[in-house]
């Protein structure tokens, strides 16, 4: 896929654009000061009460109860969906979106080329479509599954089968593609994007889109929006463990605020590595007696840490006389406070490629293998120390869960109904 083929971030949204700005059934002006009715929406204003206690002339035609004008107004200035065939409307139309609209800058798009770029050039995908994009997601899921056969047959197990507790559901790219995903919604809900369409349907409660979804889904098969999905049912598990009336911002923060905890168990682990890595860069420089350990072990952690970048992390810090005591200490010195996604101010993509999970296997087993073979003994220490199973087990599985939720409720409802479920 040629990256052309997307919207360029920075450049004005279209004037003739289809996707206007909508809140519920408001649209907002150009120039975001008032709000134009729609006809249908005067319509159904007019058949309020009226002051003399007289029911309007098409009072008598409505099933529901209606929204007085000032909540509608409330409604409008939220951008939330003022009835449910609004709410419908507004994930339509965010189906419709063209991919490019979705990526908060180059970064953004590089970073996903990167991790799902691959499948972009793939007859299912569109990228004119938010639905079509979404294909990348199911794809890269594919072709995880089909290599885990190929090289771990054992491990294709469903998640209350596996014996692997700390194995990810799907590969650490594809996790990462989906998180990423969620971040860069969680920008345009709050307001760090450029797209208001997007914001605006990002600003339903979850309630709202919980059971738009269940109506979007129930279209034609083979259509976006078909799945075999039971959205419904779906929606009444998750209410269980989440508030209906929360924003979808507040939300995807939620979420995207366990996963961050979760991936710190693993991101102190690797930052650990990366100092080791460093290390042995540095003393293969320098030379003398412990040169050639440093170059073996780096060789060993090639194998089984690809990635791990400790020549850059010895570049930006520069020289030290004592190069083992600097990067012992920063190997001990991970930071414990957490980035919370869904703080108010947070630059656009302040929280991206600093919260991916990493590339390598993270299991209990393999980190001990390689802590065995390391000759630096503080380091080997430490990374024993670290190791900790339970608190490992726990992690992955808030790991596989926000990915899930995050797929389940972004990804999947947009797929025809031949591409649903994993």
């Amino acid at each position: 896929m040629q990256r052309a083929g997307f919207w360029e971030y920075g450049s004005e949204f279209p004037e003739d654009s289809p996707y206007e700005d909508e809140a519920g059934d408001c649209r907002w002006d150009r120039d975001g000061t008032g709000i134009i009715f729609s006809n249908r929406e005067k319509q159904t204003l007019k058949s309020k009460p009226v002051d003399n206690g007289q029911k309007g002339e098409n009072m008598e035609k409505q099933e529901r109860d209606l929204l007085t004008l000032e909540e509608r107004l409330q409604y409008a200035a939220e951008s939330r969906a003022s009835s449910p065939e609004a709410a419908v409307r507004m994930v339509r139309k965010f189906s419709e979106i063209p991919a490019g609209y979705f990526f908060c800058g180059a970064e953004d798009l590089d970073a996903m080329n990167e991790l799902t770029g691959r499948f972009w050039e793939h007859p299912s995908v569109d990228v004119d479509t938010y639905h079509g994009f979404c294909q990348t997601f199911r794809l890269a899921i594919i072709y995880d599954t089909a290599c885990r056969m190929r090289d771990q047959p054992e491990m294709v197990l469903s998640a209350e089968d596996s014996d692997h507790p700390c194995q990810l559901l799907w590969r650490a790219g594809t996790v990462n593609a989906v998180i990423l995903l969620g971040l860069m919604l969680l920008d345009h809900a709050k307001d760090r994007g450029k797209n208001k369409d997007i914001c605006h349907c990002m600003r339903m409660t979850l309630g709202q889109y919980l059971d738009a979804l269940a109506e979007f889904t129930s279209g034609e098969e083979r259509m976006p929006g078909s799945s075999h999905t039971n959205f419904r049912l779906f929606g009444q598990r998750f209410l269980k463990s989440h508030d209906g009336s929360w924003t979808l911002g507040e939300t995807l923060a939620d979420i995207l605020r366990r996963y961050i905890a979760a991936q710190q168990e693993f991101g102190r682990l690797d930052h650990i590595l990366r100092c080791m890595d460093a290390l042995c860069c540095c003393l293969e420089e320098q030379g003398g007696t412990q040169a050639d350990s440093a170059r073996q072990f780096r060789e060993i952690l090639g194998k089984y840490c690809p990635g791990l970048e400790g020549r850059k992390l010895m570049e930006e810090g520069g020289r030290h006389p004592d190069p083992y005591g600097h990067y012992l200490a920063l190997a001990g010195a991970y930071p414990e406070d957490v980035p919370d996604p869904g703080r108010e101010g947070l630059a656009p993509r302040a929280v991206r490629s600093q919260v991916f999970l990493p590339e390598y296997d993270c299991s209990p087993q393999s980190l001990r293998a390689l802590a065995a073979q390391t000759p630096f003994r503080d380091f080997r220490e430490l990374l024993e120390k670290n190791i900790r199973e339970e608190r490992m087990a726990h992690a992955m599985e808030e790991i596989n869960a926000s990915a899930v939720y995050l797929y389940t409720m972004w990804v999947e409802p947009y797929l025809p109904a031949e591409w649903s479920g994993f």
